[in-house]
């Protein structure tokens, strides 16, 4: 038994990192939990085991960019598990470059998956929650979004309009009983950074984020908090 038992939740970039960490801990909770992601092995690995472990799981490989892939998801959601009742947007991409340097079609491919792809499921999922009053949206941002940092280009871009994104949603939609929150952790030691070297042994690690979101997803009704929730590590990881 868990505190979301009953519930719906969708998780984009299932297949590892966050995403993997965030879909665990709702089954865990007790929620039925759809993973998308573009690598199907990797996304079918981790439903699995989901399953093994006494959980329900539903993996729908997709390409977030894509709108159709969007559309198959919330459809095969709605008829396989049911109405969404939590929205975890942590699919992501990054490429760093300086604004002078900018490639746009990096800058493009970053916008849609980081941005227009969370902003077009959550306004999917949003009609449902304000109906039902009830609703969670989770939407993984970066310190980047938070702070601007020399060099990080569109994926700054894209997560200072996430966090614009979740205010929005927040102001919104709380007096409905919809709750949002932008996570915006720094470094996390993730497929996604690459190869940081010794710098890594300081970084965030994925259950420390997925600590902060499940203390969110399960704190009372009538307690407030953020939209905006930065992580960052004691030390710099980069001294």
């Amino acid at each position: 038994m868990g505190g979301l038992d009953g519930d719906v939740a969708v998780v984009t970039g299932g297949s590892s990192g966050i995403g993997e960490g965030l879909a665990r801990m709702l089954a865990g909770q007790g929620a039925a939990v759809a993973l998308a992601a573009r690598r199907e092995v990797e996304l079918r690995r981790v439903a699995d085991e989901i399953r093994a472990a006494g959980g329900r799981a539903l993996a729908v490989p997709a390409d977030v960019g894509r709108d159709e892939d969007l559309d198959r998801l919330l459809a095969r959601v709605q008829e396989e598990l049911g109405p969404v009742d939590v929205l975890v947007n942590a699919a992501g991409v990054a490429a760093y470059q300086p604004i002078h340097e900018l490639d746009m079609a990096l800058w493009d491919r970053q916008l849609r998956v980081n941005l227009r792809a969370p902003a077009r499921l959550c306004a999917a999922v949003l009609r449902g929650m304000r109906e039902r009053r009830r609703g969670l949206v989770v939407n993984v941002a970066s310190e980047a979004g938070v702070f601007a940092y020399a060099g990080m280009g569109a994926y700054a871009v894209s997560k200072h309009g996430l966090c614009a994104l979740t205010r929005l949603i927040a102001e919104e939609n709380q007096e409905l009983g919809v709750k949002a929150w932008a996570i915006c952790p720094g470094m996390v030691d993730t497929p996604l950074v690459g190869d940081a070297g010794p710098a890594r042994e300081r970084f965030l690690k994925v259950a420390d984020v997925v600590g902060v979101v499940e203390t969110l997803l399960l704190q009372d009704d009538n307690v407030k908090m953020g939209p905006e929730i930065l992580i960052r590590t004691m030390r710099n990881p980069w001294a």
